[in-house]
């Protein structure tokens, strides 16, 4: 499935200020769904387009939704035992409302991730991981259906 005009350029918006080419997009409606997404010099692949298809039709749909983005940096956070060398990786993110995509600061993102949902406790943030708030994202671009 190829992604639409109206997902490419959701997705060329969302990524334009996010430095990175690799990374894993989660939206979050009535069900969690996520995809990996690699930028490739003017457009991007998609995993699983109809996530961004999905995100798509929330935006312009006015529907609510959040969005996670991690990006894969080419830092390295820790060397496992065995020898492999893990990535630090951003963790940002937006809710959508009213056809727009709200930014969230690293500190929502880290309370969001760091907090356990059923008791409320602080849980350890993940290692190698790092909560940064999200860019302004303008959407005046993004066709409607």
């Amino acid at each position: 499935m190829k992604l639409s005009t109206g997902a490419l350029a959701l997705l060329r918006s969302l990524l334009r200020d996010v430095p990175g080419d690799h990374h894993v997009l989660t939206l979050h409606t009535h069900h969690t769904m996520s995809t990996a997404v690699d930028r490739r010099a003017e457009t991007f692949d998609a995993e699983h387009p109809q996530v961004v298809e999905r995100l798509h039709a929330a935006v312009t749909g006015g529907a609510g939704a959040s969005v996670v983005l991690r990006t894969v940096t080419d830092r390295i956070s820790h060397t496992l035992p065995n020898g492999v060398e893990i990535p630090v990786e951003l963790v940002r993110g937006w809710y959508v409302t009213g056809h727009r995509l709200i930014p969230l600061d690293g500190a929502r993102m880290f309370d969001a991730h760091c907090t356990d949902a059923a008791s409320g406790e602080p849980l350890p943030p993940e290692h190698g991981v790092e909560y940064t708030g999200a860019p302004e994202i303008d959407l005046t671009a993004i066709p409607r259906p």
